[in-house]
């Protein structure tokens, strides 16, 4: 895989599959389709923090959380139910194992990341239970009051390389989250204008191959297949099923790239542009 890189491993470091040294304090990990975790195989180990599905400690909980990220995560949480949205837990941290799990097992294409390349693996990253629409709206306006960013909101795929996903939040900090918030950005949009806030590795020292995809014959331009949009995302595959936003995959033209367009009344497949 041409997994290029603009930032460096932290210094005096090596990829070594396993382990649990985390990216430096002044950067956060930049993972995306094409860039994999400093050290592939990342695992927080003993920052984690069991949680049960409202935020609340709990040594017998299922979810575990970045211990900092745990913290404001209650705050978050103990906030939206006082707003009167009750806001749960859906899954927290991933081991490198369990994402290469996910991943094989999950039959939407793009549905989710390769192991290495998924914020979950950090343990600051958090999917939510959101019952209603006023309860994402809520979350997309408060999260970064509590240092959250959303990762992939809607529109942002070609940018991303994953579906819109409004209950997926990763905690950054305050001043990060504030910046994001203020900008109208994603953290991928911030990385691209600031790149020193950044480290990637290069997903050499992955476990497994399934970490590595090239592109092969798809280019930047990219393709529908039916309402697939695929592309190649900065020399990694990627793809993510429009349909699912309610959008069509709108084929490419002269001088415009296969994208998810505008959305359309459920049923219609891939659409060419006029």
């Amino acid at each position: 895989m041409s997994c290029a890189v603009t930032t460096a491993i932290a210094a005096g470091s090596s990829p070594d599959a396993g382990s649990s040294e985390a990216p430096h304090a002044a950067h956060l990990a930049w993972v995306n389709p094409a860039r994999c975790h400093p050290s592939c195989a990342f695992d927080p180990g003993a920052r984690l923090q069991r949680l049960d599905d409202r935020g609340a400690p709990n040594p017998r909980g299922k979810l575990r959380v970045d211990a900092d990220a745990a913290a404001a995560l209650t705050k978050l949480l103990a906030a939206a139910r006082e707003a009167g949205h009750k806001i749960r837990i859906n899954s927290a941290f991933r081991s490198y194992r369990e994402q290469a799990r996910v991943f094989r097992t999950m039959k939407e294409r793009g549905r989710a990341a390769r192991p290495g390349h998924s914020e979950h693996q950090l343990g600051t990253a958090i999917d939510l239970k959101l019952p209603t629409t006023a309860a994402i709206d809520w979350l997309g306006e408060h999260a970064y009051e509590y240092g959250f960013a959303l990762s992939y909101p809607p529109g942002k795929q070609r940018l991303t390389g994953y579906r819109p996903e409004p209950w997926h939040i990763r905690f950054v900090g305050d001043e990060i989250a504030a910046e994001l918030h203020r900008r109208g950005s994603t953290l991928e949009e911030l990385f691209r204008a600031r790149p020193e806030l950044g480290e990637s590795g290069t997903c050499q020292d992955c476990p497994a191959a399934i970490s590595r995809k090239v592109c092969g014959k798809i280019t930047e331009t990219g393709a529908c297949e039916g309402p697939v949009l695929t592309w190649c995302y900065d020399g990694a595959l990627a793809a993510v099923d429009c349909s699912v936003s309610e959008q069509p995959c709108v084929a490419a033209t002269a001088g415009a790239p296969a994208e998810c367009g505008p959305p359309q009344p459920k049923g219609d497949a891939a659409v060419t542009r006029e």
